[in-house]
């Protein structure tokens, strides 16, 4: 199956903008299946799925924010 590129938009996470691309892909039984891709650096990437875009928007909202602090943690080799 092929992915078509449907949208393409930034976030804003503590004043550092990141890209994501979000993508249809036809399923055999004619519906359609979604995922959002997020750049957080050139070999650093995130990819989600769901069934609609507002259902990626949705996911992004928490898991971007909550992704970039993670890698912050780890950058800085500081622990919870």
């Amino acid at each position: 199956m092929f992915q078509k590129l449907i949208k393409k938009t930034n976030l804003d996470v503590e004043e550092r903008t990141f890209s994501v691309c979000y993508y249809e892909t036809p399923k055999m039984n004619g519906a359609s299946r979604y995922s959002a891709e997020v750049v957080f650096h050139p070999r650093d990437h995130m990819i989600l799925d769901a069934d609609s875009v507002k259902g990626l928007e949705t996911r992004l909202a928490c898991l971007v924010r909550a992704s970039f602090y993670g890698r912050m943690l780890v950058e800085t080799g500081t622990s919870v």
